[in-house]
């Protein structure tokens, strides 16, 4: 009666031991499928605010001869300033349009109150900045909403080796970055950088000779 009780309890060890390793080799084969799919989860996600930044506009320059809030009066300086006339003209009310994943600038929610809104899109809450003098006349093809650059000239300049962290200028995996065009389109688009005294190659080199950019405030 022993021996067969022994028996018993030996087999539900070996049961619960066969289970753990199963358990770890079938969380072992998802750990690199979860890796590979997070970071477009993040990217998905900043492509939607970024097409929703992209309406926006679109909205706006539908009420202003085709013009962007970058040519308001007084003239916006930076992108969050721009941005912040979407809540004085009642076409959005949501400042979280303005986060992105894998970013430093975050919202905190409060908008302020009308008709100046002046807690919109404050410095350190936005992660998008803008091509200044386009208007829905422009080309298609040319870049109007993008993520922060190192470097807003023209063409703006990102910092490669800091790939999905939270500082400004930073890029995805695979050095790439969230560009929303003229024709609320957007993409993933990878950053060229010059090789060997070459000029860059890029979707902004190839949009224009020269553009300023309304930079993010931190």
């Amino acid at each position: 009666m022993n021996e067969k009780l022994y028996q018993k309890r030996r087999w539900g060890w070996l049961q619960i031991t066969a289970v753990v390793f199963a358990v770890v080799a079938l969380v072992g084969a998802l750990v690199p499928t979860l890796n590979s799919v997070a970071p477009k989860a993040n990217q998905a996600a900043a492509i939607g605010n970024c097409i929703e930044i992209g309406r926006a506009l679109k909205i706006y320059a539908g009420d202003h001869g085709g013009k962007y809030p970058d040519s308001a009066e007084p003239s916006p300086t930076t992108s969050n300033q721009a941005f912040r006339i979407f809540f004085r003209e009642d076409i959005l009310q949501d400042e979280r349009l303005f986060n992105c994943p894998m970013s430093k600038f975050q919202t905190d929610g409060k908008i302020g109150t009308a008709p100046d809104f002046s807690k919109a899109v404050e410095p350190g809450e936005n992660h998008w900045a803008m091509t200044k003098g386009v208007t829905d006349q422009s080309p298609a093809s040319m870049p109007l909403v993008f993520e922060n650059p190192k470097i807003p000239s023209w063409p703006p300049v990102w910092n490669t080796k800091l790939q999905e962290k939270p500082e400004k200028g930073r890029v995805w995996r695979g050095g790439k970055i969230i560009v929303g065009f003229n024709d609320t389109s957007v993409q993933a688009v990878k950053i060229e950088l010059p090789i060997n005294g070459e000029s860059q190659k890029d979707v902004f080199t190839g949009a224009a000779a020269s553009m300023e950019i309304l930079d993010i405030e931190e």
